[in-house]
C-alpha cells in the first residue's frame, strides 16, 4: 500500500482522526505531502493549513487529484517570466501562443492500470491531457502510422508535382510523417505524397476537418495518392495493426561543395533495445562526414538513457571522460531526508517489487552525473566543430537534453525551426524528468529533478530552456518533400550554413526554377502557413530507471 497515512491529523469539524476519513481526503493529503518532500521546487510551496488539500475533493477522485496538483503547480514562479514554471501553452489558429490555464506542464496524475505496460506520453496537438499511448516507448504502436497536414495548393507551384488550381488559397492535404515499419509504411506512403480523398471522398480542410480526423481515426483507411506531373491518381489500402518501429525516419549523406553532409531523422528516444540497434545501422553509414544535421522536429522526447547512447556517437573523441549531464533533485531529497520515500517501493519491468524503494537511491548531483563515453567511428577525430539541429515547437524533454548537453563540446549548435502551425521560434522547453509516485490506485509524475549541462554546472551558461530553446532561424515544415531531401526548406537552409553558401539550390531545383519562371526563394512564405489534423508528435516523459541509480546502503 503506497498511499500515505502515517499523519494523525484530526479533522477541524470533528474528532474523527485521518484514519476514519474518506479515501479521497487521504490520497488529497498523500499528494500534498510527497510533493512537499520530492517536487523540485518543494521551498515555494505553502505549509498544509495554508493550501488545505481537503478542498480539492471531488467525488470524482481523479478530477479532484488533478485539480489540486494544477494549485500546487502554480505556486513556484519562473523569474524569467513571471510565470509559473509549468505554465502551460497552446498555439491559437493565428500560431500564437496563448497561456493554457487548464493543465501542468510536466506534471500529471492518473490512473495506474492506464499507465501500466508503454511510455508515458501526452499529446500536444490536444490542449487537454488525453490517455496514454501505450507502448511507444517501447517501440511498438497500434495505429496505422502516419500523419497529414494541409498547405494552401499555391505552395506546389515551385516544385515538380505543380497542382493545376483556380483558387491560390484553397488546401492541400499533404504527408507529413509516415512510420518506419507501420501499416502505412509498407503500403507505400511517403512523406511528401499528396492525398486527394480519404475514404474516396474529396474532403476540404475548411469542411470536413471532423470527417478527416474520425477517417484518421479509424481501424483502417482507404487513401487516393495524387502525382500532377503523370496527372494520375492511385488508392492505397490498410489497416491498424500492433507493429514494432524504427525509430529513425531517414538517413542519408549528402555530398555538396565538397561537405559530406550526414542526415539523420529520428522519431523518439525509444528504450535502448530498440533504438540502438537503428542508430548504429545509421551512424553506420556517416563515415567520413564532415558535416552532421539531426532532425528532430517531431520528436517529442523519452529514455535518457537513449539520448546519452545518442550523444556519445555525436561527441568528439576529445571530450570522453567529460560531464554530459547531471540530474538535480532538491535538497531535501539529496541529502537522503525525503522519508515519504520508504513507503514507494520500486517496481521491475513486469510490475512486481523489489527489494529496496526510492527512499534508498542516492539522488546527489555527483552520484546523478553522466559522463561522455565516445561511441563509434563519427567525430572520432574531433573534427566536426558544428551540429546542425532542426527543431520546432514539438521537440521536447530527451530531446531538448541531447541538444543541451552538447553545447560544451561544439563550437556551434545550430537549431532551425521547422514552422508548420506556428512560428517556429522555440522548442517545447521540458528541462525537468521525474518518476512515478504510486498512491493507492493511481499515480503521480512530480518534476522532481533538472538535467543540466557542463556548462550549466560551471556556471558558464547561467539561462535554462523552461520556456524552451530559442531557434537561430525559422523555416516552413517543408511538407511537400520526404525528409533528407535538399529541398526541403529546413534541410535546404542547414546546408547554406554548412557550406556558406547563402544562394545554394539543388541543381534539379534551379533547372525547374528557370523553366518554371518562379523563384526558388522561400522569402515570401508567411509563417505559419499549415494546418495539421490529430495527433503529429507526444511529448514523452524524460524518462529515468532505477536500474541506471546507485542505491544508498
Amino acid at each position: 500500500m503506497t498511499l500515505f497515512t502515517a499523519c494523525s491529523r484530526k479533522d477541524k469539524n470533528s474528532n474523527v482522526t485521518t484514519s476514519a476519513l474518506t479515501t479521497q481526503h487521504l490520497l488529497a493529503d498523500s499528494l500534498f505531502l510527497y510533493a512537499k518532500q520530492i517536487y523540485y521546487w518543494n521551498t515555494a510551496l505553502p505549509d498544509q493549513t495554508a493550501f488545505q488539500p481537503d478542498g480539492y475533493v471531488q467525488s470524482d477522485t481523479l478530477s479532484g487529484l488533478q485539480s489540486e496538483l494544477l494549485a500546487l503547480t502554480r505556486y513556484p514562479k519562473n523569474p524569467a517570466t513571471g510565470l509559473p514554471y509549468e505554465q502551460a501553452i497552446y498555439y491559437d489558429d493565428t500560431g500564437v501562443a496563448r497561456n493554457d490555464n487548464t493543465q501542468c506542464k510536466y506534471s500529471y496524475i492518473e490512473k495506474t492500470a492506464d499507465l501500466y505496460g508503454g511510455g508515458l506520453t501526452s499529446v500536444i496537438a490536444d490542449p487537454q491531457k488525453t490517455g496514454t499511448l501505450k507502448m511507444t516507448l517501447d517501440g511498438k504502436e497500434n495505429e496505422l502510422g502516419f500523419a497529414i497536414g494541409f498547405i494552401p495548393v499555391s505552395l506546389s507551384a515551385d516544385t515538380k508535382e505543380k497542382i493545376p488550381y483556380s483558387d491560390k488559397d484553397s488546401s492541400v492535404a499533404y504527408v507529413r510523417f509516415v512510420t518506419k515499419g507501420s501499416p502505412a509504411y509498407n503500403a507505400g506512403l511517403r512523406r511528401g505524397q499528396i492525398i486527394s480523398k480519404f475514404n474516396g471522398n474529396r474532403w476540404s480542410y475548411d469542411n470536413n476537418s471532423a470527417q478527416i480526423t474520425n477517417a484518421l481515426n479509424g481501424s483502417s483507411i482507404t487513401l487516393t495518392i495524387y502525382k500532377p506531373s503523370k496527372d494520375s491518381s492511385w488508392d492505397i489500402s490498410f489497416s491498424k495493426s500492433l507493429y514494432t518501429f524504427n525509430p529513425v525516419y531517414k538517413d542519408t549523406v549528402l555530398n555538396i561543395a565538397g561537405k559530406k553532409i550526414g542526415y539523420i531523422a529520428f522519431k523518439s528516444f525509444t528504450s535502448p533495445a530498440n533504438a540502438q540497434p537503428a542508430l548504429d545501422e545509421s551512424f553506420g553509414k556517416f563515415n567520413g562526414i564532415t558535416d552532421i544535421v539531426v532532425d528532430l522536429r517531431y520528436n517529442g522526447g523519452g529514455y535518457v538513457e537513449t539520448a546519452t547512447y545518442f550523444a556519445n556517437l555525436l561527441a568528439p573523441a576529445s571530450a570522453t571522460g567529460k560531464v554530459l549531464f547531471a540530474e538535480y533533485y532538491n535538497q531535501l531529497m539529496q541529502q537522503g531526508q525525503a522519508t515519504l520515500l520508504k513507503n514507494q517501493p520500486v517496481y521491475d519491468d513486469n510490475n512486481s517489487p523489489r527489494d529496496y524503494t526510492y527512499f534508498d537511491i542516492d539522488y546527489s548531483v555527483s552520484k546523478n552525473t553522466a559522463k561522455i563515453a565516445k561511441t563509434g567511428n563519427v567525430n572520432s577525430s574531433s573534427t566536426i566543430k558544428n551540429i546542425y539541429f532542426i527543431v520546432s515547437s514539438a521537440t521536447a524533454s530527451a530531446s531538448e537534453l541531447l541538444i543541451n548537453c552538447l553545447r560544451p563540446y561544439f563550437n556551434s549548435v545550430y537549431l532551425i525551426g521547422a514552422a508548420f502551425s506556428d512560428d517556429g521560434t522555440k522548442t517545447y522547453g521540458k528541462p525537468v524528468g521525474f518518476f512515478e509516485i504510486r498512491l493507492g490506485k493511481y499515480s503521480a509524475f512530480l518534476a522532481n529533478f533538472e538535467t543540466k549541462n557542463a556548462s550549466q554546472l560551471a556556471g558558464t551558461q547561467t539561462d535554462s530552456y523552461y520556456d524552451g530553446m530559442t531557434t537561430n532561424l525559422q523555416k516552413f515544415d517543408d511538407v511537400r518533400y520526404d525528409f533528407g531531401d535538399p529541398n526541403e526548406l529546413c534541410l535546404l537552409y542547414a546546408i547554406r550554413q554548412i557550406t556558406g553558401n547563402s544562394s545554394y539550390i539543388p541543381a534539379q531545383s534551379q533547372s525547374r526554377a528557370a523553366f518554371s519562371g518562379i523563384s526558388s526563394s522561400d522569402d515570401n512564405i508567411r509563417l505559419p502557413i499549415g494546418h495539421g489534423i490529430g495527433t503529429v508528435t507526444t511529448i514523452h516523459d524524460m524518462i529515468t530507471t532505477p536500474d541506471q541509480k546507485s542505491i544508498r546502503r
